[in-house]
C-alpha cells in the first residue's frame, strides 16, 4: 500500500518527469516501468524520507505546471525539491527497464585476479601507515 495519496502520486510522477526526461535512449521517469510500485519500494527502504517527501508534494498546486512547480519548490523549498529528485532518481535506476538499458545487472560476486591480488603492495601504498605505527587509545582505565 502507498504512503503518497492519489494527489501527492499525481504531483511526483509529473516533476518526476521534468527532472528524469526521456533523453539519449533512456525513458522518462514515467516511461521507465511500474514507478508507483518502485517509489513505495524506496519509501519502505527509506521511510525517514517520507515525511519531507509529502509534505513538498503538499506544496505542489493541484493541476500547477510541473516544471514551474519544480522550479517554484527550487526557489522556496530546496531541500523539499531535493527529496523529491533523491526518491525519484532512486526508484528510476532500480527500475529493471533502465537497469537493462544502462547494461547493470546488479552487485556481482567478483573475485580479484591474480593481478590485482597484491595491488595494496604496489606503489608502496600501506608503506606510510607501517612506518607511522599503531595509534590508538588506551580504553581500558576509561
Amino acid at each position: 500500500m502507498s504512503t503518497l495519496s492519489a494527489t501527492q502520486r499525481a504531483s511526483l510522477d509529473a516533476i518526476a518527469d521534468v527532472l528524469i526526461p526521456a533523453a539519449l535512449g533512456m525513458p522518462c521517469f514515467t516511461g521507465a516501468g511500474d514507478v508507483a510500485a518502485m517509489v513505495d519500494h524506496v519509501m519502505a527502504l527509506r521511510p525517514e524520507l517520507t515525511e519531507g517527501l509529502k509534505q513538498a508534494l503538499d506544496r505542489v498546486g493541484e493541476g500547477e505546471d510541473a516544471a514551474a512547480a519544480a522550479e517554484r519548490l527550487n526557489q522556496e523549498d530546496p531541500g523539499g525539491l531535493a527529496t523529491i529528485g533523491l526518491v525519484a532518481s532512486s526508484a528510476y535506476y532500480m527500475m529493471p527497464e533502465v537497469r537493462r538499458i544502462m547494461g547493470y545487472r546488479g552487485q556481482e560476486q567478483r573475485p580479484a585476479t591474480a593481478e590485482e591480488e597484491n595491488d595494496w603492495m604496489r606503489d608502496d601504498l600501506l608503506q606510510p601507515v607501517i612506518d607511522r605505527g599503531p595509534i590508538y587509545r588506551d580504553t581500558d582505565g576509561v
